[in-house]
């Protein structure tokens, strides 16, 4: 299934979907499994977006550090009674006018985020206007509030949800819509039971849910939504049995290195390290 200019019916058959063509996504994950086919876990959805590398070509950061928020929902929009949205983006440079007034929080958005223990780089992030964009913001926002003594881990504070508009025409939820291609940044608890289960789920491979919505984080009448989370995960920062493994010291670079593939970070022990 593929819709570019409307909302496509979703189907456990669906391997393409860009709703209204903002949020191209693909299903993935069985092209690297070794197994057999009917033990694989369910694919996951992922950004479809073009290849790096060519002249004028808007493509997707694949680094590492992406990984952890390329896992989005579909008809999906996340939320919890005890989350702290952050911020609200959408370009409002048509002068558009909502019901409720609503306006977009400022952008250009400059972030500061850390490079290393002593670099930091600033960026500017212009309003998202695909989904890909707003999980990337999501990312930068993290990273950009990482504290040095918690070894700059951007899954202590900052962003870890984000909720995506796809309809130009706007969004329904529930009483209220929110702006066409609108990018809601969003933070729930560490110690909500379904942040928990997903922190615990490492890949697709080690926990078929890491794949799937998690129920008790979802809002009804959510068609037009797409929504995913970033930096949840276990670390030697936020898992207390995580850092009684980090033996040799909870962010020690010089011991632990990051690698692999799918890539793994010293079993959480470099918070900072971008697997």
């Amino acid at each position: 299934v593929l819709a570019t200019c409307g909302h496509a019916k979703l189907t456990d058959k669906s391997e393409h979907i860009n709703n209204y063509g903002s949020c191209p996504l693909k299903k993935v994950g069985l092209e690297d499994w070794v197994g057999p086919k009917s033990e694989a876990p369910p694919p996951r959805w992922s950004f479809d977006t073009q290849p790096c590398g060519y002249p004028s070509v808007t493509c997707m950061d694949t680094s590492p550090d992406m990984a952890n928020c390329d896992n989005p929902f579909p008809d999906a929009n996340i939320y919890h009674k005890d989350e702290t949205v952050i911020a609200t983006y959408f370009d409002d440079s048509f002068n558009r006018t909502w019901e409720d007034g609503t306006k977009s929080a400022p952008c250009p958005l400059n972030l500061t985020y850390p490079l290393s223990l002593s670099e930091t780089q600033t960026e500017s992030f212009d309003c998202p206007v695909t989904c890909y964009d707003c999980a990337n913001l999501c990312r930068m926002q993290a990273m950009s509030v990482a504290k040095a003594d918690q070894m700059l881990d951007p899954t202590m504070q900052g962003c870890n949800a984000w909720v995506f508009c796809t309809n130009p025409d706007g969004c329904t939820n529930g009483e209220k819509t929110m702006p066409g291609l609108s990018c809601t940044l969003k933070r729930i608890p560490l110690d909500n039971p379904d942040i928990q289960k997903r922190m615990r789920a490492r890949s697709a491979y080690e926990d078929e849910e890491f794949g799937t919505e998690p129920a008790g984080l979802m809002a009804g009448g959510s068609s037009d939504f797409v929504s995913g989370f970033c930096n949840v995960r276990e670390t030697c920062v936020n898992t207390e049995s995580v850092r009684d493994r980090c033996d040799l010291g909870c962010g020690n670079e010089r011991e632990y290195s990051c690698g692999g593939v799918p890539f793994q970070c010293s079993d959480g022990c470099i918070p900072r390290c971008p697997c």
